[in-house]
């Protein structure tokens, strides 16, 4: 009995390669898909340790602090941010959310990368850096106190991820947490000032094949739509010629 051989070129064939593999991520299950180019994954330098892996130790470089100082005025900072020097994590005060003494004329925040940290939530591993975040008024270095929420965001190391968490001194705490689909950045909405840190659940490993096809796919939603179906339509041509 004779083998029917479809004939391709070898840049057929790569297209081909590419739509068999693009065809299986997307019947992998995964959330709902951002319109192209919304939250494509940027290109990002190293994770910078407190603690690096063993495997990373040779290469890491220490992670950055931020400060900013912000004026007072009858108690009330008017709001502003403060990123680390690195990128890794990035916090915003609204208006009002900071409140002073009345004899204050300025408030220091401050982000710093905690190199003794406390031992991770129950049930779950912390990834990569704690951070502390710390507020203080001039003259008099007395605290400043949060009367509404303050945004973070902060960058994590590949591999799981659950949520954010706050350490308030004795007990860590969950935060209702939001990502970026396709880059490495979760933020929440703390309440007071302390300690946070990327979690992920207790001996959660690294992803695998499947998890990065499907996160790929989830990134690039549209465009790999996209890509599949003009493959398709690339491989019934061949066929077409094939009868002619």
């Amino acid at each position: 009995m004779g083998r029917v051989v479809l004939a391709v070129t070898a840049r057929q064939a790569g297209k081909l390669a590419l739509v068999i593999g693009l065809a299986v991520a997307v019947l992998l299950p995964s959330g709902p898909r951002p319109a192209l180019f919304d939250g494509l994954p940027l290109p990002q330098a190293p994770y910078r340790y407190v603690n690096p892996p063993p495997d990373l130790a040779s290469s890491n470089q220490p992670p950055g602090s931020g400060q900013a100082t912000l004026p007072v005025q009858n108690g009330q900072v008017p709001g502003g941010g403060v990123q680390t020097s690195d990128g890794q994590v990035l916090v915003y005060f609204g208006l009002g959310a900071l409140r002073a003494s009345s004899s204050a004329q300025s408030a220091t925040i401050r982000i710093d990368p905690v190199t003794d940290p406390p031992a991770p939530p129950r049930a779950s591993q912390i990834r990569g850096n704690v951070y502390r975040v710390s507020a203080t008024e001039e003259p008099g270095g007395g605290e400043v106190t949060v009367v509404r929420g303050y945004n973070i965001t902060m960058r994590y190391p590949p591999g799981p991820f659950q949520e954010l968490q706050f350490y308030d001194g004795t007990n860590w705490h969950s935060l209702r947490t939001t990502t970026v689909s396709g880059n490495p950045y979760a933020g929440a909405t703390p309440t007071a000032l302390g300690e946070i840190a990327a979690t992920a659940p207790a001996g959660a490993g690294g992803e695998s094949l499947l998890t990065i096809l499907a996160r790929i796919v989830e990134s690039y939603g549209l465009l790999a739509f996209i890509i599949v179906f003009g493959g398709i339509a690339v491989a019934q041509e061949i066929r077409r010629r094939r009868r002619t």
